[in-house]
């Protein structure tokens, strides 16, 4: 005869199965008995190092990195500049690549002042309809100039002061500005970016998130298109980008809204 289990009553524990208690619980590699990792880990401290002023003060090691070379004409980014674009016009040459020449162009042309004037007034005056406020449409609009009007004058100044031949080579001649910086880099990239800025403050989260994400690429398509096109050098891209990601990160900052923790919490999902 077979000794008889019990009945569990109602303040009995269940027993724990085969393996512990903690056998159902297995990370993604399949080890049981272990707690599950802290989901977003590494997205919370990606965001963690663009709130701080770490990420801005290495844009800013970098651009004068750039800049350095570029003036004395020495360093590891002028081979690096001819390798790319070589590179790029072998692209452009080889054989089925042809059909890219045109949208290219056109990519290369929306870093233009017009497109990017358009849809930075196009998204100031999307924000003013959602915001009531006229203290903060001001502040939007002081936001918006003054991240241009930034961005346009250390321009302006690079070109003038460096006086960097482009790609295709020849000399820059009086009254011809320079390549480096790229202005359709910083133009598209502070236009857009700031533009983005003013719609993620009338936005929600997701939707935020998603006109962050296509704006960057979009940014990042007309730089690639600036190198196809033979119009600038990598360097004078990279220099462009490092500038405007100081003013956006600045502009993040001081628009209505702004701040690494309003920042951080609008990134959660």
């Amino acid at each position: 005869m077979h000794a008889r289990t019990p009945d569990a009553g109602p303040g009995t524990p269940p027993r724990p199965g085969p393996g512990g208690p903690h056998a159902g619980l297995e990370q993604a590699g399949g080890r049981p008995g272990t707690t599950p990792p802290v989901p977003g880990r590494w997205s919370a401290y990606g965001r963690s190092v663009l709130a701080s002023i770490l990420f801005p003060a290495l844009l800013a090691a970098f651009l004068v990195f750039l800049t350095v070379q570029v003036v004395v004409d020495a360093g590891p980014l002028i081979p690096l500049d001819e390798a790319v674009r070589d590179g790029m016009r072998d692209l452009a040459a080889a054989s089925g690549l042809g059909w890219l020449d045109g949208p290219m162009h056109l990519l290369a042309d929306l870093g233009g002042p017009v497109p990017g004037g358009v849809a930075l007034v196009a998204a100031y005056a999307y924000a003013c309809l959602r915001t009531p406020d006229r203290a903060t449409r001001l502040r939007l609009a002081a936001v918006a100039a003054a991240s241009v009007a930034v961005v346009s004058a250390v321009v302006i100044a690079g070109k003038n002061a460096i006086d960097r031949a482009g790609p295709s080579g020849g000399e820059i001649t009086g009254g011809e500005w320079g390549f480096f910086p790229s202005g359709h880099t910083a133009t598209s990239a502070v236009c857009f970016g700031t533009a983005a800025l003013l719609l993620g403050t009338v936005l929600s989260p997701a939707a935020r998130r998603r006109t962050y994400a296509g704006t960057s690429l979009l940014c990042a398509l007309i730089g690639v298109a600036l190198l196809w096109c033979d119009y600038h050098w990598l360097g004078d891209v990279l220099a462009s980008w490092a500038l405007c990601g100081i003013v956006l990160w600045t502009a993040a900052r001081v628009r209505p809204g702004g701040g690494p923790q309003s920042a951080s919490s609008a990134a959660r999902p």
